[in-house]
């Protein structure tokens, strides 16, 4: 018996335990923490994107050198820095490298506005005016002209036989004035072995290297102007370039000395340079050529050997 009553007892106050109830408040904020995770820093991060750059004139740059160390044309760069001929620069001047990008959010609401406004013109009171007015001056104008302008029209008839005898034989003898700036036939600038040839994914190779002696002479592969001769471009050493014509330039870098200044006419063949060494020591001479500020493969001008 006394068992029994243990057992009973034992059950009885099993089921009267309360069960705690479940952590709401834990649940509550956990959901209030999720919520400020929307903010976000992309518009700060797009508006860096667009941040002109910008590049200060040293002594001895041009502004071919410039568009040349940046692989901008020069035509470009003037037109960014809104200069003209003959693109003349000044030490201290800073240059734009790009254009500007400004983002002009406000422009489209007005342009929306401005067409709802233009409702006025189609009324037609105002095409009624107009045609009334024309009946009235026909009836007037015909009956007085034909009587009195056939009489003055056979008097011109004179004059224009002595213009037109003139005018076709003088224009004639100045338009063949024309010559070009550079022959379509290139020559190489020394004669060597090619030791490193031109890549368009390798910003290293922008041209050729042409193993030499120092001191050879460098000649100047067309006909041309020298628009930078200098030691200013930095992994160049003393470059020479010429412009050939409004869209093409050749560079000769790496010399010994040069023997060409700004703003001289050189001729195809001309000793402009003395080659000189490398970076890396070699002797060498290093030719590029820029079409409309990128560099191409000189070897697609010069001829094959």
């Amino acid at each position: 018996m006394r068992l029994v009553i243990l057992c009973v007892l034992v059950f009885i106050s099993s089921s009267c335990r309360r069960h705690s109830p479940a952590p709401i408040k834990d649940v509550y904020h956990q959901q209030n923490k999720t919520k400020p995770q929307v903010i976000s820093s992309q518009p700060l991060s797009v508006q860096n994107k667009f941040k002109p750059k910008y590049v200060t004139v040293k002594k001895g740059d041009t502004l071919y050198s410039i568009g040349f160390a940046h692989e901008i044309d020069y035509k470009t760069l003037a037109a960014m820095n809104n200069i003209s001929a003959p693109y003349a620069i000044y030490p201290g001047q800073k240059l734009r490298l790009a254009f500007k990008h400004g983002s002009k959010n406000s422009t489209p609401s007005n342009v929306s506005i401005k067409p709802l406004t233009i409702k006025k013109p189609p009324t037609a009171v105002v095409s009624s005016k107009t045609s009334t007015k024309p009946i009235v001056k026909p009836t007037v104008k015909p009956v007085v002209k034909p009587t009195t302008k056939p009489a003055t029209k056979p008097i011109q008839t004179s004059k224009p036989t002595s213009k037109p005898i003139t005018k076709p034989i003088t224009k004639p003898v100045y338009k063949p004035t024309i010559t070009p700036n550079s022959n379509k036939k290139w020559i190489w600038p020394l004669k060597g072995k090619i030791i490193s040839t031109f890549s368009s994914t390798d910003m290293t190779r922008k041209g050729i290297d042409i193993a030499t002696t120092i001191g050879t002479p460098v000649y100047a592969s067309n006909h041309g102007t020298v628009v930078y001769s200098g030691d200013g471009l930095r992994g160049y050493g003393e470059l020479v370039i010429i412009k050939h014509s409004n869209n093409l330039l050749s560079a000769y870098a790496h010399n010994s000395s040069r023997t060409v200044k700004e703003g001289e006419t050189v001729k195809q063949g001309q000793i402009i340079a003395k080659a000189g060494k490398g970076t890396d020591g070699k002797p060498l001479l290093h030719f590029e050529i820029r079409l409309n500020g990128q560099p191409v493969n000189p070897l697609k001008y010069l001829p094959k050997r």
